[in-house]
């Protein structure tokens, strides 16, 4: 029984493939897992990690995607919340001063990591989503 084959030579595809994964292409990409990240961020900052309880919301939602530096050949993404004052003391902990009004008062606050946590227990399904984006572009380009 004849099968239906197709032969890919792949000097043929050199330049398509080279086209394939620049600029544009390389950040979305780096988006790919970037958004997934992003997702479990959101989880894990929507008390999803000891110590941290929702109340507002305003955490989880202003964790995002944010497109970075993009060459030719080099893209990256950054992942968080920019706009909330709090986000970093409950990453990395730290001492406030002065809190609440206060100006003789120290607060220890400890560390209640939502984003290091989102990529350090997720790093199989980030690097799905890239070479899931990437094999995306790549076949697109070799079609």
């Amino acid at each position: 029984m004849p099968v239906a084959s197709k032969t890919i030579v792949l000097e043929d595809n050199f330049d398509a493939v080279r086209n394939a994964v620049t600029g544009d292409q390389l950040m979305e990409i780096a988006e790919a897992g970037g958004h997934v990240v992003e997702a479990h961020a959101k989880i894990n900052a929507g008390s999803g990690r000891p110590g941290l309880r929702m109340i507002t919301g305003h955490l989880v939602n202003a964790i995002s995607v944010i497109k970075g530096k993009k060459t030719k050949t080099y893209a990256d993404v950054g992942i968080g919340p920019m706009d909330v004052v709090y986000a970093r003391i409950h990453e990395l902990g730290g001492i406030i001063k002065g809190a609440f009004g206060i100006a003789d008062m120290i607060v220890h606050m400890p560390a209640r990591p939502y984003l290091r946590p989102a990529m350090d227990e997720n790093e199989e399904e980030i690097k799905a989503a890239v070479h899931t984006e990437l094999w995306r572009h790549l076949n697109k380009a070799t079609k």
